[in-house]
């Protein structure tokens, strides 16, 4: 990960000023816990996953990165296939937002910044990836539920053709009434 910033002149941010509805964004879970949140999993009102990271703090506020992801991203990631950062550059909005949490946990000076303008200060190490063990249990528990999952779409099942099945019988007899012959 990158080393955050803890003092009271945070790199300069490039972009635009958003709001980001902190009701619609809901955790699922700490990637890296360490004496408070560093790395932790989201998803927002549409169900898309985020992953916000703790990047540096000023006085009165905590800096954090939020950007999106998707599973197929998380478990290339999970595998050491992508590092920190390319987990970041590679999200599938092509932009991340930076919010200012203050004491009362309220997102504040929301900034859209395009990967393009992201200061490398703010981005992980290039030879950060994942480590067995590093992460807290729901980032495990993740790791092997995006196993699973990915390692069920290299099984071929046979589905049986449907089959029409239908009873059929003769036409009733017809009698006539009458003569009884």
């Amino acid at each position: 990960m990158s080393k955050p910033v803890k003092n009271n002149s945070l790199p300069q941010l490039k972009g635009e000023s958003v709001v980001l509805r902190q009701e619609d964004f809901k955790k699922l879970g700490e990637f890296l816990y360490y004496e408070g949140s560093l790395l932790s999993h989201f998803v927002n009102a549409k169900n898309e996953d985020f992953i916000m990271k703790w990047v540096g703090e000023k006085t009165g506020f905590h800096r954090w990165l939020l950007f999106k992801t998707n599973y197929e991203l998380l478990h290339r990631f999970f595998k050491g296939e992508i590092s920190d950062r390319e987990l970041v550059i590679q999200n599938p909005e092509e932009h991340v937002y930076f919010l200012d949490i203050d004491q009362d946990i309220n997102w504040e000076n929301i900034i859209k910044v395009k990967i393009a303008d992201l200061s490398v200060d703010y981005l992980p190490l290039p030879d950060s990836f994942y480590q067995p063990g590093d992460f807290e249990p729901y980032g495990e528990n993740l790791r092997i539920f995006l196993d699973l999952h990915f390692s069920r779409l290299n099984k071929l099942y046979k589905i049986p053709d449907a089959q029409l099945a239908f009873a059929a019988e003769p036409p009733a007899p017809k009698y006539r009434a009458g003569s009884g012959k």
